[in-house]
């Protein structure tokens, strides 16, 4: 009875650390997914930001080295049509990284809302982190679209860009 006992007391011990070393394991992931936030808003997103500032810069000031050209005739139209795209896209690529953070936000809250127990499994999701998984879900999908949206937006600006540009060297007006 004594080895009955001790070994269910061994047993008991090892799952014991097995929950300990799961639990840990739990926590690094969290002060991982904490780091991932800030690299993740930024880096990925600040490309479309920096095109579309670019080509801002680039209509401008062929705008202004054309302008008596383009004034008043419908190659206004085409610049109008290029600046709003550029700045659209500007500001979508300012607004994703917001929503990147609020999704990472989300599966961070989720991870922390799981439930620790010291039996298998020893951590388990709970109603309230599938909610912020949820939430993180749907910030991510925002995010996505966003920035797929700032390209598409940066594509057109230097499409409508470019039929200005035709349009200036169609009168032989380059300077």
């Amino acid at each position: 009875m004594a080895d009955a006992y001790e070994e269910r007391r061994q047993q008991l011990e090892w799952q014991r650390g097995d929950a300990h070393i799961e639990h840990e394991a739990h926590r690094k992931s969290m002060s991982e997914q904490v780091g991932i936030i800030g690299s993740f808003s930024n880096a990925a997103m600040r490309s479309p930001g920096i095109a579309a500032a670019g080509a801002t810069a680039a209509l401008l000031g062929f705008f202004s080295a054309n302008y008596k050209v383009i004034a008043g005739t419908a190659g206004q139209l085409f610049f109008n049509e290029a600046l709003l795209a550029f700045g659209a896209s500007a500001l979508l690529t300012v607004l994703a990284p917001g929503l990147a953070y609020f999704s990472q936000l989300g599966f961070l809250w989720s991870l922390g809302s799981e439930a620790f127990h010291w039996e298998r499994p020893f951590v388990r999701p709970t109603r309230k982190s599938a909610a912020y998984n949820y939430v993180g879900i749907t910030f991510q999908v925002l995010a996505i679209a966003v920035v797929l949206g700032s390209i598409v937006l940066l594509m057109l600006g230097g499409w409508r860009f470019l039929l200005l540009a035709r349009f200036v060297s169609e009168r032989n007006l380059l300077p």
